[in-house]
């Protein structure tokens, strides 16, 4: 189970969201199969049609389709050398950020990371698509495989 479903599923436990609001963020978390929206471009021959062979994403893929063209394909991998650099930041340093972070509503500990996190995100991207569909024409696509 990912961590996102997790998450709602302790929201609801706790009594902070109702049962039709947790449906909606799950049913959010995973678009059904069955119901393929009908804006959605056809995936270009190039678009990954799933998970990499090893089931673990490697990349995160943004296409924007229409007027405006656009192909960005980022390694996964920056995420982990990310964490490795965040060793680096000397302890008053982090401590400002964490704090520079909270203030602007993200709340996240870069001390508390470790490996195996950076790990569990990466996997539990496989489940992420955002699409959106402009006014003017284009599409725009961000997914990971």
């Amino acid at each position: 189970m990912s961590v996102d479903r997790k998450r709602i599923l302790g929201m609801l436990a706790e009594g902070k969201i109702t049962a039709d609001e947790a449906e909606a963020l799950l049913d959010a978390l995973s678009p059904s199969a069955e119901e393929p929206s009908a804006d959605l471009p056809a995936p270009a021959s190039d678009w990954p049609t799933g998970p990499s062979a090893t089931g673990t994403p490697k990349f995160m893929y943004v296409k924007v389709t229409g007027k405006d063209k656009v192909n960005v394909k980022v390694p996964l991998g920056l995420l982990r050398a990310g964490l490795k650099l965040t060793s680096l930041i000397p302890p008053q340093a982090m401590d400002q950020i964490n704090e520079s972070m909270g203030e602007a509503g993200m709340s996240i500990d870069f001390n508390n990371l470790k490996p195996e996190d950076i790990e569990d995100l990466i996997t539990n991207l496989r489940e992420m698509e955002v699409n959106v569909h402009s006014a003017d024409g284009d599409n725009v696509r961000v997914f990971c495989a």
